[in-house]
């Protein structure tokens, strides 16, 4: 349940309510301190509790709008976080913002389907082959097996990289579309 947003396309200049204005009936500075209507929020809390869907199956939060089309990069993710960003992606604000231009309430579920990739530490392959140069100088044998070093007897962990995958995008969607149609239903029933 989206109660706030990050628009940074809006922030660099990129604002889609930008442009002539279309109409003088329509605000020409938009407030947006109550884009996210909460009598609508809390018909979704309340639908969430009737079927009883659990606290981690529906969350608030700040939704960051990017433009895209790529996934984040983790300098991005880290950025996004510390921002105050706790979902990211690549619409639904300049709808929020149309929608707000002509006056309506909005409320905005955002179905998450896979994580920013934010590793602790970066890999560093400086490290890595400092390493590997080192052994082999010494007489030593180097092998590779699913991420693993074997020197000497001795395991060296070099960190999994994860990668964002479209398709693990797409499946979680699928997988989440039936609970998610069920609460739209049962928010449209409130109403």
């Amino acid at each position: 349940m989206i109660q706030d947003h990050l628009a940074l396309p809006n922030l660099t200049g990129m604002n889609p309510l930008l442009g002539p204005q279309v109409s003088l009936d329509l605000p020409r500075f938009l407030p947006l301190s109550d884009a996210y209507s909460p009598e609508l929020r809390r018909l979704v809390f309340l639908a969430a509790n009737k079927l009883q869907l659990g606290d981690s199956e529906l969350a608030e939060g700040t939704y960051a709008w990017v433009s895209g089309p790529t996934y984040e990069t983790p300098a991005e993710g880290r950025f996004l976080r510390k921002a105050g960003a706790d979902v990211v992606g690549m619409s639904t604000v300049p709808e929020v913002l149309a929608a707000r231009e002509e006056g309506l309430n909005v409320m905005v579920l955002s179905l998450v389907t896979n994580f920013v990739v934010i590793p602790e530490t970066y890999r560093s392959i400086k490290e890595e082959v400092k390493a590997e140069v080192r052994i082999m100088s010494n007489g030593g044998c180097l092998c590779i097996y699913m991420l693993v070093y074997q020197l000497q007897g001795k395991k060296v962990e070099l960190p999994i990289e994860q990668v964002v995958s479209h398709d693990e995008v797409l499946a979680i969607g699928k997988e989440k579309a039936g609970v998610l149609m069920k609460l739209v239903a049962n928010v449209v029933d409130g109403l």
